[in-house]
Order: C-alpha cells, then structure tokens, then sequence
C-alpha cells in the first residue's frame, strides 16, 4: 500500500522538497525542477508544470501527506504547504534504503536510463558523472539513490514478485498463483486486478534487468524446472523496505481507506483515519 501511495510521478519529488520546511508551489515547482535539471541522466527533459503540481498537491491533502498553512492572504491567497507527521514518518522509513542504494547506485542507474530509453552515461565508478553536470552534495545523492530505488519497487507487480520469492526459488506460474491468491484475499483494496501472464513475464525481465531476481531456463523437456530467485541485491533489499513496512503498520487503516478511493472502491477517505491512534 505504501508502494502504491507514492507511486504518482510528483509524489516522491514533492515529498523531498517540503523535507526542509514549507514552501510556496511556485517555490516547489522550481525546486523541483531544479532537481530534476541535476539528475536529467536519470528523468531526460521531465519538467513539472503548474496544473500538474496542484492536482498532484490537491490529492496529497486529500491523503494526509500535506498540509495549508494558514497564511493565504500574505501571497496573495496562494498558501503554504508542509509536511504532515505522516509524511516525516514516510520519509525517516525510507533510511535503510538509502544505504542499500549507496552500494547498487551504478546499477540503479544504468536500468533505469536503459527502460526509459535515456543514454547510457554513467560509465566509470560510481561516483563519476559528466563533467558538465552539477555534482550533487551528499544530501541530493542520498535522495537520489532512495529515488531510484524507489522507481524500481513502483513498477506495478515488482515488489509482489520479489516478496512471493522471499522463502527461496519458484516456478514463474508459481508466482503469479501466489499473488493472484494473495489479491483474492484482499479484494476490499485490490478490486477486480489479477497478474496476466505477459504482465507476470515483462515485469521479471524488467527485474533480471534491474538485478533484482535471477531467471533459471528450464531443462530441455522438462518446463517445471524453469525457476525465478531472488539474487544477493534483492535478497538484501527485503530488510531495507522493513522500516517502511512498520511505518505503514502505524498507518494501515488510513492507507487501506486511500487505496480504496483511488480505485472507486468507497466513496471518500475518512479524514480521521489517518492519525496512527
């Protein structure tokens, strides 16, 4: 669910701009863009325009990951927007991943710039970059390497096929049986979504890419010796998303309430659901 709550485009960028206090979204948007400018090797031309960025504000308070401050009239009726305690707490979970993507950052990269059909630029050792770009400071690379990370996990059925192969190897009709169970089970926010079997294929070639899962072909004749595990990387990425898990733990009923409304499942969120009490 949590996967799910960042998955917009903006969302991720909009939380780490707010990290350091309110911002007006004039401020935002250029910050953001800003951002986007340092890591073009990563999101090519992407620019965050005005009408997107109140949408996607719009929808964050409506979700409880920002807040008004009340000073409209001092911007000429244009308002401040913060963090919530939520969205902090989502934030602090995320430091674990971090340090996993501190040692996969070149790897990180070099997938996602391959599926997004960007130019392979990153060539040297992990720290090395083009010399006409702007070097990040520690704390833009720590963000970065969370942002990649992260857009790897977003892929739709990623984090399922990774989770389902956390107890050791599985046969890929055995995934998909294992996750397609797992929504049957969990109707009241998946609705009527089932894995299809190209979808179950493009997304573990979008993962052996990523060095996520390790595909093993089956033996001439034999189709039920065909397995998927997850390699190294992966197997130590499970303990990093840990943090995340207990945050979304604190937070279950609201998160459960906004999958909901976001696939027309219920009709509005509670807005007093999302305390954590």
């Amino acid at each position: 669910m949590t996967l799910e709550l960042i998955r917009n485009r903006w969302t991720f960028a909009i939380l780490v701009s707010l990290r350091n206090g309110p911002s007006y979204p004039a401020q935002l948007r250029d910050d953001i863009n800003q951002g986007n400018a340092r890591n073009a090797d990563l999101v090519g031309d992407r620019i965050l325009h005005d009408r997107i960025l109140f949408t996607t504000l719009r929808r964050m308070e409506d979700e409880g990951l920002v807040a008004r401050k009340d000073d409209d009239a001092l911007n000429g009726g244009v308002a401040l927007r913060e963090l919530t305690a939520m969205s902090r707490g989502l934030l602090s979970s995320f430091h674990e991943i971090a340090a996993w993507a501190d040692g996969h950052r070149r790897h990180l990269a070099i997938t996602l710039q391959r599926q997004r059909g960007l130019p392979l630029e990153i060539t040297g050792p992990r720290d090395s970059r083009p010399s006409e770009w702007v070097q990040l400071s520690p704390e833009q690379d720590y963000w970065r390497g969370i942002g990649m990370t992260l857009a790897m996990l977003r892929l739709r059925w990623s984090f399922s096929i990774i989770a389902q192969l956390r107890n050791g190897p599985l046969h890929p009709t055995g995934i998909a049986a294992e996750i397609n169970a797992g929504i049957e089970r969990n109707r009241d926010i998946t609705g009527s979504r089932t894995l299809s079997e190209k979808v179950l294929w493009d997304t573990l070639h979008r993962l052996v890419d990523g060095g996520l899962i390790t595909h093993i072909p089956r033996a001439p004749g034999f189709a039920s010796t065909a397995r998927c595990d997850l390699t190294r990387s992966g197997r130590d990425l499970l303990p990093s998303v840990a943090p995340m898990g207990t945050w979304a733990m604190e937070y279950e009923a609201h998160l459960a309430t906004i999958i909901r409304t976001r696939r027309d499942l219920v009709a509005e969120i509670d807005p007093k659901a999302g305390t954590g009490k």
